[in-house]
C-alpha cells in the first residue's frame, strides 16, 4: 500500500515537474525561477528569446545581474527583502538589459514557496513587457505637455466644456487664473450667473452647437480674468463621441471691445458726415438755384442794354450754377447710395439695359451711335434700381466722354463661375492706362474730362453699388481704340 502509494505520489511529481518544464518552454511568458539567494534556477523559453540570451548564459547567475544600475539597487535594497519577508510582490517596474544593450521595461510579480520552517527555498518569477505601454504612455505625456505649452501661448482665453453640465474640462492660464476650481461652469466663469446664457440676444453658444452639430460663432460680454467686462467674440467647435453626438464643445474668445469702440465711433462718424453732407449740399443747393434764377431773370430783362460780354458772363454764370445743382444732387445720391439698404430680388438684366437704352434714345439718334446689347442673359438676383444706376452711369459716362467720333456702345455679359459679369464698351477715345488707377474714386477726373461737364462721382456710385453686390468694377482701355468698364455681380447674394 505505501509503495502503491509513493509510487503514485512520484508519479504525479514528476508529471506536475514536467508540465513546469512544458510550461517554461512553451508557454509565451518571461518566466524565470530563483532560488533563496536570488540565483536563477529556470528559465522559460520566451524569457531568453526576449533578451537575446542563451540558457547557459543565464542559470546561476543572479537575477539583478540584468537590471540596470538603477533597478538593481532598488531590488537589492528595497523589494528582495520585502519580498522574502512577505513572500510575494506584484507589479514592480523594472529595467532589464537586453543581451544588445537595449532596456526592456518590465512589470516583474513573483510568488514564494516556503518550507515547512517558512523559510524560501524557490520563487516563481513573472515579466511582463511593458516597453511599448511606457513608450505610448510617455509620448502622451509629451504630446500633453506640447498640447498645454500652445495653449499657454494662447493670448486669448481656451477651454474646453463638458457639453452636458457645462463644466470646464480644461482651459489656459488667459481663461483661468491658477487651477480650475472643481464643478467650475463656463457661464459662472465667463458671465458670473448661476445659470446658462439664453435668449436671442446672448445666445449660449453651447446650446447652438448641440442643436445643429456645426461651429458657431456669437459675440458675447464677458469678465475676463481680472473681473473686468469685456465685449468678446466666442467660437465654439463640437467634438462628437463614437454615436456621434456633442459630449465636448472647444471655445475660445477674442476681446473685439477695442474694434467694437472704433466700429461705433466709425458709425456715430458717419452719421455725423452724412448729416453735414446733407446739411451742406442743401445750404449749397439753395444759393446755387438762386443765382441760376436771378441770372435768368437778369438776362431776360436786361438782355437788350446788355452787351457781348455782358450775355456771355450771364451764361457763364448759368452754367456754372447748373453744375452746382448737379453736384449737390450726385453728392446725395451718393450719399443714398452708401445708406440705403439694398432689395435683392430675381430680376432680368435685359429688361434694365432697354430701360437705359430708351433713357438716352434720343441722344442716340442725335450722335448716331449704335446700340448693341446681348439678347439671351439669364436672370439674376440685384437690386433694381441698383443695377439701373449702374448702367446708366456708364453708358453716361461713355457719351460724355467716348467723344465725337463715338459710334458705338455694345453692353456684353459672360458666366464667370460665381459671377455674373457685365461690360459696357464704346470705340471711342479711350482713357490712358495710367489714368484708370483711381478711376472710380470720388471726384476723380481723367486727361480726357477736360470741357466735358461732370461731377467726378458717376463712377464712384457704380463701385459703391457693385461692391454692395460684392463683386468688383474695372477698366480695359487704350487711347484711341475705345474703353470697355466691366462689373461683377456675385451668384450668392
Amino acid at each position: 500500500m505505501g509503495t502503491a502509494w509513493e509510487k503514485f505520489y512520484n508519479d504525479s511529481f514528476l508529471e506536475s515537474v514536467e508540465r513546469c518544464r512544458m510550461l517554461y518552454e512553451a508557454a509565451p511568458i518571461m518566466l524565470h525561477s530563483i532560488d533563496s539567494n536570488d540565483r536563477i534556477i529556470h528559465v522559460s523559453n520566451h524569457w531568453l528569446k526576449t533578451l537575446g540570451y542563451e540558457a547557459s548564459e543565464v542559470l546561476g547567475r543572479k537575477s539583478t545581474d540584468f537590471l540596470t544600475e538603477a533597478s538593481r539597487r532598488y531590488a537589492e535594497e528595497v523589494v528582495l527583502p520585502e519580498f522574502f519577508e512577505k513572500g510575494f510582490c506584484r507589479d514592480v517596474e523594472y529595467e532589464y538589459v537586453k543581451k544588445n544593450k537595449e532596456i526592456l521595461k518590465v512589470l516583474l510579480s513573483a510568488v514564494a514557496e516556503k518550507d515547512e520552517t517558512g523559510k524560501v527555498v524557490r520563487s516563481m518569477v513573472i515579466l511582463t513587457d511593458i516597453t511599448a505601454r511606457k513608450r505610448a504612455e510617455e509620448e502622451i505625456i509629451r504630446q500633453n505637455k506640447f498640447l498645454n505649452n500652445i495653449l499657454e501661448a494662447l493670448t486669448y482665453p481656451f477651454y474646453v466644456l463638458d457639453a452636458n453640465d457645462y463644466t470646464i474640462q480644461m482651459a489656459n492660464s488667459a481663461a483661468v487664473h491658477g487651477p480650475i476650481p472643481p464643478a467650475m461652469t463656463c457661464y459662472a466663469l465667463t458671465h458670473r450667473r448661476s445659470a446658462p446664457c439664453d435668449g436671442s440676444e446672448h445666445r449660449c453658444p453651447l446650446e447652438t452647437v448641440k442643436a445643429t452639430k456645426r461651429p458657431v460663432t456669437v459675440e458675447h460680454l464677458h469678465y475676463d480674468r481680472h473681473g473686468n467686462l469685456r465685449n468678446v467674440e466666442v467660437h465654439a467647435y463640437p467634438i462628437f463621441d463614437e454615436k456621434g453626438e456633442v459630449f465636448q464643445i472647444i471655445e475660445y474668445s477674442l476681446d473685439i471691445t477695442e474694434r467694437e469702440r472704433m466700429e461705433r465711433a466709425l458709425r456715430e462718424n458717419a452719421e455725423k458726415i452724412k448729416r453735414f453732407a446733407y446739411s451742406v449740399s442743401h445750404d449749397i443747393k439753395s444759393p446755387a438755384v438762386g443765382i441760376n434764377g436771378l441770372t435768368r431773370l437778369l438776362y431776360k430783362k436786361y438782355a437788350n442794354i446788355l452787351d457781348e460780354k455782358g450775355k456771355k458772363y450771364c451764361e457763364q454764370i448759368l452754367k456754372a450754377s447748373e453744375q452746382v445743382v448737379a453736384l449737390v444732387e450726385e453728392i446725395n445720391v451718393f450719399i443714398r447710395t452708401k445708406e440705403t439698404p439694398l432689395n435683392f430680388e430675381r430680376i432680368q438684366p435685359t429688361e434694365v439695359i432697354e430701360m437705359v437704352r430708351d433713357e438716352f434714345c434720343a441722344l442716340l439718334g442725335v450722335r448716331q451711335i449704335q446700340w448693341v446689347h446681348q439678347e439671351r442673359i439669364p436672370p439674376i438676383k440685384a437690386d433694381r434700381l441698383s443695377l439701373l444706376r449702374v448702367f446708366r452711369n456708364l453708358v453716361d459716362n461713355a457719351l460724355k466722354y467716348g467723344g465725337p467720333a463715338m459710334s458705338e456702345i455694345r453692353i456684353g455679359y459672360r458666366d464667370d463661375g460665381k459671377f455674373h459679369v457685365f461690360s459696357v464698351s464704346d470705340d471711342g477715345v479711350g482713357i490712358r492706362r495710367e489714368e484708370c488707377e483711381g478711376i472710380f474714386e470720388l471726384f476723380r477726373r481723367n486727361e480726357t474730362s477736360k470741357g466735358v461737364e461732370g461731377t467726378g462721382l458717376g463712377l464712384a456710385i457704380v463701385k459703391e453699388v457693385v461692391e454692395k453686390h460684392r463683386g468688383k468694377v474695372w477698366v480695359d482701355t487704350e487711347i484711341g481704340r475705345g474703353a470697355t468698364f466691366y462689373f461683377s455681380i456675385s451668384k450668392e447674394l
